[in-house]
């Protein structure tokens, strides 16, 4: 029996354990090509209402060098028929967009962190689809080969991760042959703070994480816009307006943050910093994150750094 038969009858505790022992992937050895995939694991009712064939495809994008893919229906003609790709106005249909990362830093269940991760939350996905909450561990079932691939899905929302009992076996199929509009597009803009909430957000670091030099904070915001998650956003507008709005109910400062003199709001971070809540200094110490990554984004900054002439204060 061969070791896709092999896969194909395995118990879903069997599945599991070859994900936990599965081999590293190369993300060079996937780029350019389709995959054909089978669902395992879901019962034959489940399977008859979706997919139980599909295509995964991995691209490697211009210019910005990501490893972006997304799947493609096929015709159910059976799981050993050629594939045979859905078509809408004369173009494959495709669905369900991601980006293939690295497992650093992605939370996932333990023992999940062999191979790639398809992360569809990094996808040009609709805003409510819930695909965008799921991420799919990816890992190779022969050591230093690409052909056969095994996933598993699991629902990530903020820190907390549900495995699904759905898996899927993809093999190598083919070179690919069409790319959609979508994969071509730049990384979706994820952190959308309006124009003035950015200049809000830019005064914290100021006064946070005061810097040499006149920063340019241009390519952090589009580094945190491409590579964050979609509930990022809102967590980081909300801790912008609590900081913002907090030294109204301080003695001595009673106005918006944005409104303060300079000096006011290095004093007010100070104190705001070292309050005795222990929700408002921890909105502080996040944001002093940010506002590191902030510094360390503008090249005037490095460049003087790299000198040795020069430390943050």
């Amino acid at each position: 029996m061969s070791l896709v038969d092999d896969v194909r009858r395995a118990s879903r505790a069997e599945l599991r354990q070859r994900i936990l022992s599965g081999h590293p992937v190369d993300p060079s050895a996937l780029e350019g090509w389709a995959y054909r995939g089978t669902s395992l694991g879901l019962p034959r009712l489940v399977e008859r209402l979706s997919w139980k064939t599909f295509q995964k495809t991995f691209f490697r994008q211009p210019g910005t060098g990501r490893l972006v893919g997304w799947n493609v229906r096929l015709e159910q003609d059976g799981v050993d028929a050629p594939s045979r790709p859905k078509r809408r106005n004369g173009v494959p249909v495709t669905t369900w967009h991601y980006e293939v990362v690295s497992p650093d830093g992605v939370p996932m269940p333990r023992g999940f962190a062999r191979g790639l991760v398809i992360d569809y939350g990094r996808g040009r996905n609709p805003a409510l689809e819930t695909i965008r909450f799921m991420k799919d561990p990816l890992v190779a079932l022969e050591p230093g080969s690409a052909d056969l691939l095994l996933g598993v899905t699991y629902v990530a929302l903020g820190g907390w991760c549900v495995e699904t009992p759905t898996y899927f076996l993809l093999e190598r199929e083919h070179r690919l042959d069409f790319v959609p509009p979508e994969a071509l597009a730049p990384p979706e803009e994820r952190v959308k703070l309006l124009s003035f909430e950015r200049r809000w957000a830019e005064l914290l670091f100021d006064a946070i994480l005061p810097v040499p030099v006149k920063a340019d904070r241009t390519a952090f915001w589009r580094s945190l816009s491409s590579a964050t998650p979609p509930y990022f956003s809102p967590g980081l507008r909300a801790m912008v307006h609590a900081l913002t709005f907090l030294p109204l109910t301080l003695a001595g400062f009673r106005r918006p943050f944005f409104a303060l003199s300079e000096d006011a709001r290095l004093a007010c971070i100070e104190r705001l910093g070292t309050d005795s809540r222990p929700g408002v200094r921890q909105l502080v110490a996040t944001l002093k994150v940010l506002a590191c990554f902030a510094a360390f984004e503008e090249p005037g900054l490095r460049k003087r750094l790299s000198g040795g002439s020069e430390v943050l204060r």
